[in-house]
């Protein structure tokens, strides 16, 4: 019985619902039942909460008190949670301190593998552009090596003939398309520049929080410093020697 079914209902047709009309194709898209479906839900599930923050407000003990009340407040109406100040010890410190450390190393490893592979993306497009090419044509004749033109040859312009890779034709050159490319290669290839210098210039960010991070966990440790402001404007320090027994 179930193949039966199974049978018929294959040969049943399609059920499509029917677009927008033409006349109303202003008012936008025509709203199907899985549409109505979604937005019906969502309806709903607003009007339940609503109806429970009735109920809950209409139930509200006005004189209702906790302790936590006293040292509470609220603005506009609105719970402000005040921070709790967490007191840590200089060893929690310290090992707070040495997981940033850790995170600023791993964030600086991964910038500079991405810095090596633009720069190496960058410098093989660079030397192909550097080298220097040859193109060998075979003639018949040294009549025909004194007029030979290599504009005509290659069916492109005398001012192309410079580059060293990518010699477009005439007909290339005529073609909308091709000016396109070579503007999208070069917009490209500048993006590729600019991209290496924002990662460079994070890298070197994320080198010197590092070396923040590892100054002030060293100023935590024990030991008299002396602090010595250098002529340039920086600022050095000197750790006074213990004699080890």
């Amino acid at each position: 019985m179930s193949s039966l079914k199974a049978a018929v209902k294959g040969h049943q047709k399609t059920h499509r619902e029917r677009s927008q009309v033409t006349g109303r194709k202003h008012l936008g898209l025509l709203e199907k039942r899985k549409d109505y479906v979604l937005r019906a839900k969502d309806f709903h599930r607003k009007e339940k909460t609503l109806k429970a923050l009735k109920k809950k407000a209409s139930e509200k003990n006005p004189d209702e008190f906790y302790f936590q009340m006293i040292n509470k407040k609220t603005k506009e109406g609105v719970h402000i949670k005040e921070r709790t100040n967490i007191k840590y010890t200089q060893d929690q410190i310290k090992l707070l301190k040495t997981q940033d450390i850790n995170y600023i190393n791993l964030k600086k490893n991964t910038e500079t593998k991405k810095i090596e592979k633009l720069q190496a993306n960058l410098h093989l497009t660079e030397e192909a552009d550097s080298q220097k090419r040859t193109h060998i044509f075979f003639v018949d004749s040294k009549q025909e090596v004194k007029n030979f033109d290599v504009a005509k040859q290659l069916n492109t312009v005398p001012e192309l003939l410079t580059r060293t890779h990518n010699i477009p034709t005439v007909d290339m050159l005529h073609q909308a398309n091709f000016c396109e490319n070579e503007n999208q290669q070069s917009s490209l290839k500048k993006n590729a520049y600019k991209e290496l210098q924002n990662r460079i210039e994070r890298e070197k960010q994320l080198s010197q929080a590092r070396h923040e991070l590892f100054l002030q966990r060293q100023l935590m440790g024990k030991g008299t410093v002396r602090k010595k402001r250098n002529n340039d404007g920086g600022t050095t320090y000197k750790w006074k020697k213990i004699r080890k027994r």
